[in-house]
């Protein structure tokens, strides 16, 4: 499996401009879609753009489910934005997109977790409600993601508006493998090897 986890991807895209030129990209702008404020989503667009990625957008909340694996099966990339990320695994598991995006994964597809697109890839996320709230109609019984990394992503480490939320994480899950990056930091997965750049 090939991940890129970040915070921000507009401050750390450029580390994998090689992989991304030229190429189709799924952009999943779900976890953003409640959200106040949503520059990220935009700068990351333009970045990709700028990169001469060829983007489809697609909200997995709203989307059937064959639009869905239609657009993830013509992708060379999957991307997933930041926002809520309560609201996002919600999503992938009531429509089930959590196991398409997996059978996408294993035959070797570029995943991009830009912040709640990072987090949900930890095997749980309740260890970041203090920086996203639940939404009033979360329908998981449980808080499990989607298990793609055996540690735990805490973005935006000590960044505005961040910085007191992410240093109580730290505190209050201390036996947690959590991996905390700044908006300028990524984490590179690529099979069970993972690197901070």
């Amino acid at each position: 499996m090939k991940l890129f986890l970040c915070s921000h991807f507009s401050s750390v895209g450029l580390f994998i401009k090689e992989k991304i030129e030229n190429k189709k990209v799924a952009f999943v702008p779900t976890a953003s879609i409640h959200e106040g404020y949503t520059g990220y989503v935009s700068s990351a667009q333009k970045l990709l753009k700028k990169m001469g990625a060829l983007l489809t957008e697609i909200d997995i909340s709203t989307e059937n489910f064959s639009k869905i694996k239609a657009i993830f099966e013509d992708s060379d990339v999957i991307y997933f934005t930041g926002g809520n990320s309560f609201f996002l695994i919600d999503s992938l598991r009531k429509t089930g997109v959590d196991i398409l995006l997996k059978e996408q994964l294993k035959n070797g597809k570029l995943f991009i977790g830009e912040s709640a697109g990072a987090v949900v890839c930890s095997p749980n996320v309740s260890y970041i409600e203090r920086m996203d709230a639940k939404p009033a109609d979360y329908s998981q019984h449980d808080d499990l993601g989607l298990n793609l990394i055996d540690f735990y992503i805490l973005p935006h480490y000590l960044t505005f508006p961040f910085k007191k939320a992410t240093s109580q994480i730290i505190k209050e899950f201390p036996n947690l493998d959590i991996c905390a990056i700044n908006n300028k930091q990524a984490v590179i997965v690529d099979g069970n090897s993972r690197e901070i750049i």
